[in-house]
């Protein structure tokens, strides 16, 4: 699954040849017919994703949330302090007594997550956090809201009245207090190892996406590590959200929550396709059924986002439906090429991978349920994972591209004539079959419209047996330098055996051919010119395709080859007569 090009379903498919069928990339694996990839998945997902980014940009442009604020940014401290907590309704209120002495210049920040703030000193209000009333957008996002203090505030009570956005969020009962500065520090050396570790996965993701378009590029491998990488860069990316130091810098950024919200969207769907191209028999109706379920749930939610009825996070628990599906999908993949392929090494590796994921995101959990304390083993797991699965990607990717080199040797060698360069004569028979196509509605073969030129050397005997081979293979390769300059890219000129040469361009116009022909013969008196043991000389004929009078390109052929032998006899004639 997964493609950024148009293609046309080719006519027919040899064994071991990949190419399309209904939409669909395919190659074969030992001898099987595997799907590689859904081009509508990738397009879906990516045309999903980059209207999401735009919109996120332009509500973040054009989306205000009411914050007030009696003072700017001062120096700070760290300090952390338990406060009274009552709840009245769905308003969580935090009071304190604030210090008697030393709250010049510091100040208490409050990190927020969905939630609107009202701040309050003796029942003054010296800062507040909501949307704009007339705002499609429920919530204010990540924010880390601070409240500047003064000497006048020793001793005096403060609260924080903090009310939830949405039904299940809660609040956090963490406040920090002293200098803006030290407390920002704390801030950025609690999270930093977790922005590393998300750094790190976004980084990988992209190194692979480097590797898989310009070092691979090309075939079900640059398919697979193109899908992971893909999924590596989202996983990397929502990571970097979900550390919040970047609302450390950008409170109630839209920009930042839409994105996290899209990254968890979409990168399940490049994860089960990077499996699916992996297995040998990944493709399953399952699959399909998931990501065409997931596509619609992100363009739902999207639409319910952009026509305010319900926030992204309302809509979260569609995405965690999808989530379950892929895992379903995933185990059920697994167990099907296990039990048709084997306990390969990629699946182990890839089995082991996720269990590691598995267990330290569950430990993770488990760590933050019993001390509220968060840990970042979900995210080491994830990163493991990542480079793990990126290595053996590669790996495998380099052992093809190394047969693949042998493989193109060995083609080279077996249709390329070893002295002049030029395709042989097994080249020139398979390209002529190609020049035969299938129509599409009366399943008819059809020759496409075809100029054969043949060629053959004058005087190549008298030049071996007077100077030798050596200079005989001379007069090879001058022959060879004018064809090459002869024919261009669409054309192809071969060496069919000893004097004999063969060249076919697609059908043009007399008035080219003859063209074509003054071109040649200039190229040869070009030669003829040069100092050599005998006059350059070659014989020329040529045949145009007709329907009405061969049967195939080979009777193209011999009428070419009748025109150049009757080309060669009027040199030897001329030649006689003392005019050549």
């Amino acid at each position: 699954m997964g493609s950024f090009y148009l293609w046309r379903k080719p006519k027919r498919i040899a064994r071991n040849q990949a190419g399309w069928y209904n939409g669909n990339k395919y190659d074969f694996i030992d001898g099987k017919k595997v799907i590689l990839l859904d081009k509508r998945v990738t397009r879906i997902y990516f045309t999903v994703l980059l209207i999401g980014i735009v919109y996120s940009i332009f509500v973040s442009v054009s989306y205000q949330s009411n914050i007030y604020t009696r003072l700017g940014d001062s120096k700070v401290i760290t300090w952390k302090d338990e406060m009274e907590m009552t709840r009245e309704g769905d308003v969580y209120c935090y009071k304190m007594t604030l210090p008697e002495n030393d709250t010049e210049d510091k100040v208490i920040v409050y990190n927020t997550v969905h939630m609107y703030l009202e701040v309050q000193i003796e029942d003054r209000t010296v800062y507040e956090l909501k949307p704009c009333e007339d705002s499609l957008i429920k919530t204010t996002g990540f924010c880390w809201n601070v409240i500047s203090l003064t000497g006048g505030d020793s001793g005096k009570e403060i609260s924080f009245r903090v009310t939830p956005a949405y039904n299940d969020s809660r609040p956090r009962g963490n406040f920090l207090y002293g200098t803006y500065q030290e407390v920002e520090h704390k801030i950025l050396k609690d999270r930093l190892f977790r922005l590393i570790l998300a750094g790190m996965i976004a980084i990988a993701g992209i190194v692979l996406l480097f590797y898989g378009s310009f070092v691979v590029r090309e075939g079900q491998v640059a398919e697979t590590i193109m899908q992971f990488a893909i999924f590596a860069t989202m996983l990397g990316v929502w990571s970097v959200c979900e550390t919040q130091i970047l609302d450390l810098f950008f409170p109630c950024s839209m920009v930042i929550v839409f994105v996290s919200h899209l990254m968890l969207m979409i990168m399940p769907i490049p994860f089960v396709m990077f499996l699916s191209q992996m297995y040998r028999n990944g493709k399953t109706k399952l699959l399909d059924i998931c990501c065409g379920f997931n596509c619609a749930v992100i363009i739902a939610r999207i639409f319910l986002q952009i026509t305010g009825l319900f926030d992204l996070k309302e809509t979260l628990f569609l995405t965690h439906i999808c989530l379950l599906l892929f895992v379903i999908s995933v185990v059920m993949m697994s167990v099907h090429e296990i039990k048709v392929n084997g306990l390969t090494r990629q699946i182990k590796v890839n089995s082991i991978c996720v269990l590691l994921i598995l267990v330290s995101t569950v430990l993770e959990l488990g760590i933050f349920r019993f001390s509220n304390m968060s840990t970042p083993l979900g995210s080491i797991g994830f990163l493991v994972y990542i480079v793990v699965m990126g290595i053996e990607n590669v790996s495998k990717s380099r052992k093809l591209m190394e047969q693949a080199r042998e493989s193109e040797i060995y083609r080279k060698l077996a249709f390329t004539d070893e002295l002049t360069g030029l395709y042989n004569r097994t080249a020139f028979k398979e390209d002529l079959e190609k020049r035969v196509i299938t129509d599409e509605v009366t399943k008819n073969e059809i020759i496409l419209p075809t100029v054969i030129f043949m060629f053959d050397l004058n005087d190549l005997k008298k030049c071996n047996d007077t100077y030798g081979h050596d200079f005989g293979d001379q007069y090879i390769k001058m022959a060879a330098d004018v064809l090459k300059k002869a024919f261009a890219e669409d054309e192809r000129c071969y060496r069919l055996g000893g004097d004999e040469f063969c060249a076919w361009s697609p059908n043009v116009s007399l008035d080219k051919i003859n063209k074509k022909l003054r071109l040649i013969e200039q190229q040869v008196k070009e030669q003829s010119r040069k100092d050599f043991v005998v006059t350059f000389s070659m014989a020329v004929g040529y045949a145009v395709y007709k329907e009405t009078e061969d049967s195939n390109l080979y009777s193209t052929l011999k009428r070419a080859d009748a025109m150049m032998y009757e080309k060669k006899q009027e040199y030897k004639r001329r030649r006689s007569e003392g005019l050549a």
